[in-house]
């Protein structure tokens, strides 16, 4: 194992790294091996020669990961890490620090079950994966690797791995259950019933294939009455509730931030413990959430917008500060970014805009009612005014402001969103706008960051507003 890493000596994996591809093999045919325990085994009945193909495939497996572990290894050099790996064709990986935006510290279940950390290198180029992957090293050496690779060039070796960080923001147990039951994230919920819907599907095919359409014949044969709909309606929502909260505190259990110079270290992690490192100076966008309940309480998200291999996944800086604290954070962590205000609002005169599509959805969720439960589904036509006020909300939040280099878009749909950009951060922007826009004079920003998968977006501004936003863009272009 590695005591130290130094520079210009390869290095090579935890040896427990030889055991990843038998574990992976099993864990792929997990299903079917727990279909045929649950079936029944006659294993007095199994021929021998099954016996010897396991020992054969087990056997195979190991002398895979023995060859696999020897001809993988990692040189940090004074400018660039080298990763070459393979068993009958090489490859061999240069990343240059100066490319690295991110080193990431993750334990997914495998990893956390065998005592050892998975490395992630993210730059620029990465697509689906990270660009370097280093799966087994020990705490230890894997926490040094990371300090290494993100020091500053003149800084030596030895300093970076004797850094000491201390904690700045830890979330309290305390906080974050009031977090976890605040923040309605039904996507978790979503995510998690999808995956465990997928998981069990192999099974209830195999065990009960005519489980789904016994269901069904058994459903449409009873005929409840409207009270017990509510009332299932009612449990199913407090059950999505209870499991939003259980999932939102597995994931951000033990949730730090530190800052040591200009590294940041954020972890967080019940199950599967993550530790993203990365350079304050890197991050692309400052996204600031506040749902329903968190701002009806007065407080929000601070997420931020690095460039990773996930595409979709935003580095969460804070889930749970009070939004009075929200400048002091910023200034604490990323100094470059303000929490600026609001200045230039959407116009009544977009109303039109906002309201139209959600009153189009709300007829016909309406129509359905009507259709199906008659006199009691005009209750349904309550939510019309609702959908206006909701549509009024999203107006009354739309907004931007361009002051000392930073763009601010804010809009909401369920959440209120705010999105603080630099220029040299913003890649591209964009306005357009329809023909019934352009008579009332509006036009839609759009503003997209590297290392997001789409752009942050801001409907139906004041043309005026939105002209200036494009002309501090483009002259900025120009000046290039």
């Amino acid at each position: 194992m590695i005591r130290m890493i130094k520079r210009n000596k390869p290095r090579r994996l935890h040896p427990i790294y030889m055991l990843f591809p038998l574990f992976n093999t099993v864990k792929g045919l997990l299903p079917l091996i727990i279909i045929t325990l649950l079936q029944g085994v006659n294993w007095s009945g199994v021929n021998g020669y099954v016996y010897l193909g396991i020992l054969a495939a087990v056997t195979l497996l190991m002398f895979l990961g023995l060859f696999g572990w020897r001809k993988f290894s990692f040189t940090v050099e004074d400018d660039r890490i080298v990763i070459r790996k393979g068993i009958l064709f090489r490859d061999e990986k240069t990343i240059y620090f100066g490319r690295i935006h991110s080193v990431n510290l993750e334990q997914p279940i495998l990893q956390r079950l065998l005592g050892v950390t998975q490395v992630k290198i993210e730059t620029p180029g990465g697509n689906k994966k990270a660009d370097g992957i280093l799966a087994a090293l020990n705490e230890k050496d894997a926490r040094q690797l990371q300090r290494l690779l993100l020091a500053p060039h003149d800084q030596p070796a030895e300093a970076a791995v004797q850094q000491q960080q201390q904690p700045n923001y830890q979330l309290t147990p305390g906080q974050l259950l009031l977090a976890a039951a605040t923040s309605l994230n039904f996507g978790l919920v979503v995510a998690f019933i999808a995956g465990i819907f997928s998981l069990a599907d192999d099974f209830i095919n195999e065990l009960a294939p005519n489980l789904y359409s016994t269901l069904y014949k058994e459903s449409t044969s009873v005929n409840p009455s409207y009270t017990v709909i509510a009332v299932i309606a009612v449990c199913g929502l407090a059950a999505a509730w209870l499991l939003s909260l259980v999932l939102y505190v597995i994931k951000f259990a033990g949730f730090t931030a530190n800052k040591q110079d200009d590294q940041i270290s954020i972890s967080y992690g019940l199950l599967e413990k993550k530790v993203h490192h990365f350079d304050a100076g890197k991050v692309q966008a400052v996204i600031v959430a506040e749902g329903l309940l968190h701002q009806w309480i007065g407080f929000a998200q601070i997420q931020l917008q690095v460039v990773s291999s996930d595409k979709t996944e935003r580095l969460m800086l804070h889930p749970f500060i009070s939004a009075a604290s929200l400048q002091s954070v910023l200034a604490c962590y990323v100094p470059q970014f303000t929490a600026a205000e609001i200045r230039a609002s959407a116009p009544k005169r977009a109303f039109f805009d906002y309201v139209w599509k959600g009153q189009l959805v709300t007829i016909l969720l309406c129509a359905f009612f009507i259709y199906f439960f008659h006199i009691h589904g005009l209750w349904s036509l309550i939510l019309l005014p609702l959908a206006a006020a909701w549509s009024w909300s999203c107006l009354s939040a739309a907004g931007m402001s361009l002051e000392d280099g930073q763009l601010t878009l804010r809009k909401r749909s369920l959440t209120r969103m705010t999105y603080y950009m630099r220029r040299p951060q913003i890649v591209s922007m964009t306005t357009r706008r329809t023909r019934g826009q352009q008579k009332r004079r509006l036009l839609t920003v759009s503003a997209h960051v590297l290392g997001s998968p789409q752009a942050y977006r801001v409907h139906c501004l004041e043309r005026d507003d939105a002209e200036k936003a494009w002309r501090w863009y483009s002259r900025h272009q120009a000046g290039k």
